[in-house]
């Protein structure tokens, strides 16, 4: 049985100093399950909020991925799920008033904050039209075949929200490419190891 003194000093060293090397694991997993709880408690709010208010699956996607950005800045599962929500819709071109989530949650100007961050956020978030100019420049890929990419990202934006934005550009430009060679060219350049999944 450990007396008061070993329970209290196990962790330190003859110099009274803190054993970095024995806490530093529980604190890690401490964390990963204090974040698994709160990604898991977030994507009940938004499952409740969207089920209540009939909102499609793409939205939700999307919400719960801009979501995940700011857990963990003190803001409630409710507040950051419903901001989420009205961002994912206004993005996907089907915006829902904030009156549509009166009824739903507690605080409207923990939401409104939230909305506000989140605004700002998706502005600074580069398009879709960047990560093809990056794969293209560092992939020597012929104009056309980018431009022809960037008008199939923009014809199907809706379906790629919440998806890995370097695998859509580089899909987008496999797809237009007609050249199978350049799969590896496209796959190297944008770091994703198998583009084809994507496509299915």
């Amino acid at each position: 049985m450990l007396t008061l003194s070993q329970t209290y000093f196990m962790d330190k060293d003859y110099k009274n100093d803190i054993i970095f090397d024995r806490r530093w694991p529980r604190l890690r997993k401490y964390q990963k399950d204090v974040l698994a709880m709160r990604y898991a408690k977030l994507e009940e709010e938004i499952m409740r909020l969207s089920s209540s208010l009939a909102i499609p699956q793409s939205c939700i996607d999307n919400a719960a991925r801009l979501a995940r950005q700011l857990v963990g800045r003190g803001y409630s599962p409710q507040a950051l799920a419903a901001a989420a929500l009205i961002m994912a819709c206004r993005m996907s071109k089907t915006p829902r008033p904030i009156s549509d989530f009166l009824h739903y949650v507690d605080n409207i100007e923990k939401m409104k904050r939230v909305l506000r961050e989140l605004s700002i956020l998706v502005k600074n978030t580069p398009q879709l039209d960047h990560y093809v100019a990056i794969i293209v420049a560092r992939a020597n890929i012929p104009p056309m075949v980018a431009k022809s990419a960037v008008e199939l990202l923009h014809r199907n934006r809706r379906a790629l929200q919440g998806r890995n934005p370097w695998a859509a550009a580089a899909a987008a430009l496999w797809l237009n490419g007609v050249d199978m060679t350049l799969l590896k060219q496209f796959a190297s350049a944008s770091a994703i190891r198998n583009i084809s999944k994507l496509l299915k």
